[in-house]
């Protein structure tokens, strides 16, 4: 059997390319391109309540009392979806860094027959913040919570092998029975194009 010659590879080549560029521009592939990524903004809530409290330390600042398993230790960061005052109940004070009494009056007074409270701790280091970028009630779920980690202030001294745990308390608008909530992020933040406003492409 004769090998091809090395015009009929080129040929065969860029046969195929042509062929991939036109499956690529082929009818209904620019729709999913128009489409802004991200949530819909119909899902967005802005009429929360938030607090940020910081540890200099790399240990929970709460913890779930209703977890009996210790072998996790303090290294362990429970979050917390409050709706009953049971669960409520649950939520204990495992760190008193700076903040911490103004915590505790912001978990006692969420009403919720009419607010859901929702805790979340993350570790970074000393020299970032944990911001709350966005909010959104998507369909199937409570909440989702969308973080960011933007440099923290100039004037700070830090250092990034410093290990620090910061808890955000969101304060909902409404109550719920459901359990499904989630949170997310990374370090840009930057709101997905979804959520973009002109000004804020400008």
């Amino acid at each position: 059997m004769s090998l091809p010659t090395r015009r009929q590879v080129l040929q065969a080549g860029g046969a195929s390319l042509v062929a991939a560029l036109a499956g690529c521009s082929g009818e209904g592939s620019s729709s999913s391109l128009d489409e802004p990524h991200g949530p819909s903004p119909d899902a967005l809530v802005t009429d929360y309540d938030a607090l940020t409290v910081r540890n200099d330390a790399e240990t929970a600042i709460f913890r779930d009392a209703a977890r009996e398993d210790e072998d996790t230790g303090s290294s362990y960061l429970d979050d917390f979806l409050v709706a009953t005052d049971e669960e409520r109940e649950n939520v204990a004070v495992a760190a008193e860094p700076d903040g911490i009494d103004e915590a505790r009056a912001f978990i006692d007074e969420t009403d919720l027959d009419e607010q859901t409270l929702v805790i979340t701790q993350h570790r970074t280091d000393a020299c970032h913040r944990v911001k709350l970028l966005y909010v959104t009630n998507p369909p199937d779920s409570v909440v989702h919570l969308d973080f960011c980690h933007p440099l923290r202030a100039a004037s700070v001294e830090c250092s990034v092998d410093d290990r620090h745990v910061v808890a955000s308390l969101i304060r909902l608008p409404y109550s719920t029975d459901e359990s499904s909530w989630g949170h997310g992020g990374g370090s840009s933040c930057r709101l997905p194009p979804s959520l973009r406003t002109e000004t804020e492409d400008a």
